[in-house]
Order: C-alpha cells, then sequence, then structure tokens
C-alpha cells in the first residue's frame, strides 16, 4: 500500500499537476488528509496484527475498537482521495468493503441502536481473541443471530480490495500525464528563446546613451520582452502558468523590472528626455537580464527533457 502512496503523492507534487489541484484548495485539503489517513490507519492495522494481544480484557476490547474504526476510517479516506482527485467513486463500490463497513457499525459503531430501534448489538467478552470475536445482535422481529467475526480475514480482504483501487488510482494519473506529455512533447520550450536572443542583448548593449540610436535599443529591449510574452503564452497553452514551476516564476518576475526599467529609458533617450536611470544602471540592468533569460532557457530545456521521457 505504501509502494503506491508514494507514487500518488509523487503524480500530485509534479509542478503542472500541483498548480491545478492547488486551484481548488477544498479538495486539495481532503487529498493530502485522505493520503496520510490511509497510510496513518494502515499503521494502526499492522500494529494489531503484528502486536502481542495480551489478556487484560480492557486491551483487548481496545485494540479490537482501534483496528475496527482503523478499517472504516481506511475506505473513508480511500473514497475520499477519489473524490478529490475527480475520480468516480464507483471504485470503492465492493460488496466485500460494505460487509467490513457494517460489521464495524454492528459492533462498535452504533451497537447499540441500529437502522432506527430495528436491531442492537454487543460483542461476547469470553470469545475475543486476536483472530476475532463473536457478535450477538437482537432484531426488531424478535430474531437472536450469533456471527463468528475474523477480524484477520477482514484485514486482508479490505487490503486486497483497496489495493486495487490504488494501484487503478496510479494507473489513471499516469495515463493522465503521459497523454499531456504526448500531446506537447514536439514543441519545445526551448523554443521560445530564439538563436537571436544574444544578438537582442548585444544591440541593447551597442545603443545604451547613444541618442542618435536608442530607437535601435528600445526596439530591441521590446523583442526580449516579446521572448517573455511567449514564454508565458506557451506554459498557458500547456494548461499551466508562471507560476506553476518556482523556479520560472522567480526569474521572470526578477525579469519584469529591469525589462520595464530599460524600454522606460530608452523611450526618455528617444524623446531626447532625460532618463530616469542613468547609463551605467542601463548597463548592469542589460547584463541580468542576459543572466538570467540564459537560466530560464536552462529551465526551459530541462522542462523539454522531462516532456521527451
Amino acid at each position: 500500500m505504501y509502494k503506491y502512496l508514494q507514487e500518488i503523492r509523487g503524480f500530485i507534487n509534479k509542478p503542472r499537476k500541483q498548480f491545478n489541484l492547488l486551484k481548488n484548495r477544498k479538495f486539495w485539503n481532503q487529498l493530502c488528509s485522505s493520503l496520510d489517513v490511509i497510510e496513518d490507519s494502515d499503521l494502526a492495522i499492522d500494529a494489531y496484527i503484528n502486536s502481542e494481544f495480551g489478556k487484560d480484557d480492557g486491551e483487548k476490547y481496545l485494540r479490537l475498537y482501534g483496528v475496527l474504526q482503523a478499517l472504516f476510517l481506511q475506505q473513508d479516506a480511500v473514497t475520499n482521495l477519489c473524490e478529490s482527485l475527480g475520480l468516480p467513486n464507483n471504485l470503492i463500490t465492493n460488496p466485500k468493503l460494505g460487509e467490513i463497513r457494517d460489521i464495524r457499525n454492528d459492533s462498535i459503531g452504533h451497537p447499540t441502536k441500529r437502522g432506527n430501534y430495528k436491531s442492537y448489538h454487543f460483542i461476547s467478552r469470553v470469545s475475543i481473541i486476536k483472530s476475532g470475536f463473536q457478535l450477538i445482535s437482537y432484531y426488531e422481529n424478535n430474531k437472536t443471530k450469533f456471527r463468528d467475526v475474523l477480524v484477520i480475514d477482514l484485514v486482508k480482504e479490505q487490503r486486497k480490495y483497496l489495493l486495487k483501487i490504488l494501484k487503478k488510482v496510479v494507473k489513471v494519473l499516469k495515463a493522465e500525464e503521459k497523454a499531456h506529455k504526448e500531446k506537447f512533447k514536439m514543441e519545445k520550450l526551448e523554443a521560445v528563446f530564439p538563436d537571436t536572443l544574444s544578438y537582442y542583448i548585444e544591440k541593447i548593449f551597442e545603443n545604451i546613451g547613444k541618442l542618435d540610436h536608442a530607437e535601435l535599443g528600445l526596439v530591441h529591449v521590446k523583442l526580449v520582452k516579446k521572448v517573455m510574452d511567449k514564454l508565458k503564452g506557451t506554459l498557458q497553452k500547456r494548461g499551466i502558468e508562471i507560476d506553476t514551476y518556482d523556479s520560472i516564476k522567480f526569474l521572470y518576475e526578477l525579469l519584469e523590472y529591469p525589462i520595464i526599467e530599460l524600454e522606460l529609458y530608452f523611450n526618455k533617450l528617444t524623446a531626447k528626455e532625460e532618463p530616469r536611470i542613468n547609463d551605467k544602471t542601463a548597463y548592469i540592468f542589460t547584463y541580468f537580464i542576459k543572466e538570467k533569460l540564459y537560466e530560464l532557457k536552462e529551465i526551459a530545456k530541462e522542462i523539454d527533457d522531462e516532456y521527451s521521457s
């Protein structure tokens, strides 16, 4: 079970998937809670199976209450996991799992009044052993029923069915990611950064402080700006945003300010007005833009490699 839970965590924490899941904060919190509860309840169930049962009646009841509640919680968590991922609830509509829920409800959930006065239940204390117990039930038609509940068998049955469900969840997530990568693997994000990018930067450097050629500097700042806009548009085409990748968001936001300032700088020079920043600052901004654009390009290449894998 742990293996499938780790695979699911791996898929939902990928930048694109996580970004889209976080759009619905309610379901994101439900998803995280469900994953933790599935794992935590499995630890409790393991503890029941692997620990010595003991002879004290109070401890027997405590362990029995605990394992039956853990089974119930685990089913709820798997159901809510599927719901939070937009998967159909019929993944968990299995008769055996329903039977386990009924046993929990009859024995420790609501034993003293079940189904609006239809039945009443209690566990036979002398029957309790690690592998199971006898459940005695009274019904409204004065019928009495004795059931031997095999706890260890319930655990085995539940794990068998829940593992199938978690395996199916992994399969769906894997297929979804594969389909997305197949759709965009030939559209390289690195292609957003043209081979002429270094030429644009060179032309910005060349025209800093030159009143007669300020318009040429401005043209190339705008070309750099277009590269940034194209990056944003290309990501949006994939159903994601600049915010999806923290590294891209960080560099994109860092670049916005110096690009705007350089555009204002060359606009002022073109209009024969005093710019807000001096030539040295313009040079520093251009150098910064050059370095950070190439960092962005490397990140784009890494994403392309991931899509090709």
